[in-house]
């Protein structure tokens, strides 16, 4: 990546003064593979729950630009592996379950649950192998709230991890607390394939609620923009605003929290959804949305109906969504645009998104 696409962003200038990204930001091939090495292999990234991982055994799969990972709860609490046999790289767990260790399905091969190898079938003499350095590559996983966080490069970029996660996190906990977060309980998981740069995707949620008002209506209606307030700290943001409660669903306030780089924390009412956003090519992205409710009993014939109604309301916010960030990256690929520009007073947790991004890829990965 030639160092003057990252420098064509000068992230020293005030959102006033600044124009955005340059278009290849998001069309670029070899601005994706920097993001993956220097940003979506290096930062702590919200892959599961707490809830999924609560008894000895229990573990969790998923793969991040092509990095498998597994998460597994042992007798000392949680542990983090690439999800990768030292065999011949075959996948070693398979979606999500309880066990008690971990069976390579292709040749046999067995690791315990701290992923040291107990078992190679079959191997023979050898005189470069070592059963004691054939465990598990190990990567690092923490909590926050009801999350758990991957950082992929783990013991690999050293002791130290690239954040302090309560550190960073601290100053959006109160207000998601306030409205609810440890309350919530999952309920379900809907996966949406979108056709655009996942930067698109993070621009559109941190734009102040300036597209709420156009591409929103039903959920406009609802909230009291003259109040809309946003708040940047180092590593995250949070949105939030007032509702007009004319929409029993969206409750009294409405908060919308990010943490660096990809993922997304919103309470509305009784309702929490979050969103983790991967890049699956220059110009395509995966969103998976959970789902959680502050309802006590989830099986209530009156609780299921508000639950499915509500739902079905986000879906619709969801595809909105969709079409808004799909036309915008087909407009990135467009001969007449460069760069566009900031809304000074709307676009600040933006501003900062792509400040953050320079210094990931300038400091570590360009200079």
């Amino acid at each position: 990546m030639p160092r003057d696409e990252i420098t064509r962003f000068d992230p020293r200038l005030t959102i006033e003064e600044s124009i955005k990204p340059p278009h290849t930001w998001y069309t670029s091939e070899r601005f994706l593979e920097q993001e993956k090495f220097e940003v979506f292999e290096k930062e702590w990234l919200a892959v599961g729950r707490v809830d999924q991982v609560t008894q000895t055994g229990n573990y969790f799969t998923g793969e991040v630009l092509g990095n498998p990972y597994v998460v597994v709860k042992d007798e000392n609490g949680l542990q983090g592996f690439h999800n990768v046999c030292r065999h011949n790289a075959a996948q070693v767990a398979l979606e999500c379950g309880t066990c008690s260790k971990f069976a390579c399905p292709y040749h046999g091969w067995e690791y315990d649950l701290q992923g040291n190898l107990i078992k190679a079938p079959h191997l023979g003499k050898s005189k470069v192998f070592s059963k004691s350095q054939a465990g598990m590559k190990p990567i690092s996983v923490d909590t926050w709230g009801p999350f758990c966080l991957v950082d992929l490069d783990g013991p690999f970029g050293g002791n130290a991890n690239p954040r302090n996660i309560r550190g960073d996190f601290n100053p959006i906990w109160e207000p998601l607390c306030d409205l609810g977060l440890m309350n919530m309980k999952f309920k379900e998981r809907h996966v949406c394939e979108m056709n655009c740069n996942w930067k698109v995707f993070v621009d559109n949620s941190l734009d102040g609620g300036y597209h709420v008002a156009y591409a929103h209506e039903g959920l406009a209606a609802g909230l009291e923009f003259d109040g809309y307030e946003t708040h940047v700290y180092e590593n995250c943001s949070i949105q939030m605003c007032e509702t007009n409660n004319s929409d029993e669903r969206v409750g009294s306030k409405v908060a919308y929290a990010w943490m660096f780089p990809n993922f997304f924390i919103n309470i509305y009412g009784h309702t929490m959804d979050t969103n983790f956003v991967i890049p699956l090519g220059v110009d395509k992205c995966l969103v998976i949305f959970d789902f959680y409710f502050d309802y006590e009993d989830f099986n209530d014939w009156k609780t299921q109906n508000i639950i499915k109604k509500n739902i079905a309301s986000s879906h619709v916010v969801q595809l909105e969504d969709v079409r808004v960030c799909e036309s915008t990256q087909r407009g990135m690929n467009s001969m007449s645009y460069e760069s566009g520009f900031y809304s000074s007073k709307l676009e600040q947790s933006v501003h900062h998104f792509h400040k953050l991004l320079w210094g990931r890829l300038l400091n570590r990965g360009i200079a």
